[in-house]
């Protein structure tokens, strides 16, 4: 029988959010334990200076991990997995009406990975993920607010280039249509990333009135936090295609059946 609505839309991002939650708690939050341990440890340094205050943590950090971080990444797996399902959904509608006829498990795959390059990529190569203990308190308005422009830009960019590649494509035939418009979007992110403001809010070595000192941030879970964040987002998205295209074989599968039932 075909596949209902709840099954295509849902199922996609809740089995990439279950998937980028485990890899996240074997990969990531081993690092997130390391990066609030160096907060602890500066948060003592400076608590002994003159009107240090130890900030105490609202959730533990058990919940954190156990509750927070399940709901929280499987909720997002979903939500992108609707928005997966929308977009397929009009790509598909506009490729149809302009006599295209894809694949459909080719189209899921070629969209997911366009989807984790407008969302996901091109935000993070401007402005990384950070680990606790990363950012300034003053600046988190003004750096989610940077994050937040790109993205959009990125993501409407992205629609543009495509609708830019299907009406060239017509003339030009679609892999020149394509290069170009890959080469537009490309270009319009280069400029965006080059307008947008910078933030460099790394930790760095503190010494306390008692001469304790405390190291800056360490390197290399910076790094693995930011490399592993990527590669999270870059799974999510492949199980969001891959789950995708094999629910579309499988409803075009059971298509013909459907019609062979309804005219007995």
């Amino acid at each position: 029988m075909p596949l209902s609505a709840a099954v295509r839309y849902l199922i996609p991002g809740a089995v990439a959010g279950v998937v980028s939650f485990a890899f996240s708690r074997v990969m990531i939050e081993p690092l997130i334990g390391a990066a609030v341990d160096y907060e602890r440890a500066r948060q003592h340094v400076e608590a002994q200076s003159p009107g240090g205050e130890h900030e105490r943590e609202l959730f533990t950090r058990a919940v954190q991990e156990n509750v927070g971080a399940t709901v929280g990444v499987v909720v997002f797996g979903i939500v992108m997995g609707v928005l997966f399902a929308v977009g397929y959904t009009t790509l598909r509608t506009v490729l149809d009406r302009r006599g295209f006829a894809p694949h459909p498990a080719g189209l899921a795959l070629l969209l997911s990975a366009g989807m984790f390059v407008a969302i996901a990529l091109m935000p993070t190569l401007k402005y990384p993920a950070n680990p606790p203990a990363v950012g300034l308190d003053d600046t988190v308005a003004e750096r989610s607010s940077s994050l937040l422009t790109i993205a959009v830009t990125s993501v409407v960019a992205a629609c543009l280039a495509v609708a830019a590649a299907l009406t060239w494509s017509r003339r030009w035939g679609i892999w020149p249509a394509g290069a170009l418009a890959v080469g537009g979007y490309a270009a319009v992110m280069l400029c965006t990333m080059a307008v947008m403001p910078g933030y460099d809010e790394v930790p760095g070595p503190l010494v306390g009135p008692d001469d304790l000192a405390i190291d800056g941030f360490p390197a290399d879970v910076l790094a693995d936090f930011r490399l592993y964040s990527l590669v999270n987002q870059a799974l999510m998205w492949l199980v969001i295609g891959v789950t995708s295209a094999w629910l579309a074989v499988l409803s075009r599968a059971s298509a013909p059946d459907a019609v062979a039932v309804g005219r007995r």
